[in-house]
């Protein structure tokens, strides 16, 4: 009786088992490319004003939520904004450029005014607040209430607060919407989310 093809057999097993067992290949890493950082990026600070630099745009959204706290402080104005306000940042100048129609019910009696112009001038920031420094200033706003059209830039200015950024505390913790404290013209103040223009 021939066994040698049990023998081939066994043997072929065993070289199977074997081959089974063996240590599987290491997979092989990547090296980091040059010029990436393996480190996380650090969390910002949001008390850098560099993250104001650059051309921001403020929603209708938030201009009229600006405008409801401003209507709040004044009893019996009711202001509606349509459409949105310009702020502009550099290192150390800024420019406010509101471009809206704004209705207005004063006292039930109501209007429409249109705002343009600009304000601007330098500022600093220190610990998280803006000081502004007005160099030009031509924010104009005429209303026309009951058929008759005026210039009231200066009984709206300050009602308005034309300044509104001025001794604002502002916060970046997200750089890509940051949050300044507008003045609503009484001292009082409410937050403004900024969007990136474009």
């Amino acid at each position: 009786m021939r066994r040698a093809p049990l023998a081939l057999t066994a043997t072929s097993a065993a070289l199977l088992l074997l081959a089974g067992c063996s240590t599987p290949a290491e997979t092989e890493v990547d090296p980091p490319v040059a010029g990436e950082s393996t480190e996380p990026e650090a969390p910002t600070d949001p008390t850098d004003p560099a993250c104001l630099v650059g051309d921001w745009r403020i929603t209708q959204d938030q201009m009229q939520s600006f405008y409801d706290a401003v209507s709040g402080s004044t009893e019996g104005l009711e202001l509606t904004i349509e459409g949105d306000t310009g702020l502009s940042f550099t290192a150390d100048s800024y420019v406010y450029t509101p471009s809206f129609t704004l209705l207005l019910d004063i006292a039930d009696v109501q209007g429409q005014g249109v705002t343009t112009g600009s304000i601007g001038g330098s500022y600093s920031a220190s610990e998280g607040v803006i000081t502004t420094t007005v160099v030009d200033n031509d924010l104009e706003t005429i209303v026309t209430i009951a058929g008759v059209t005026q210039d009231a830039s200066s009984e709206l200015g300050a009602i308005i607060a034309s300044d509104p950024i001025n001794a604002a505390p502002f916060d970046c913790s997200d750089p890509d919407a940051p949050v300044l404290q507008f003045d609503t013209g009484t001292g009082a103040r409410t937050p403004v989310a900024l969007t990136p223009a474009g």
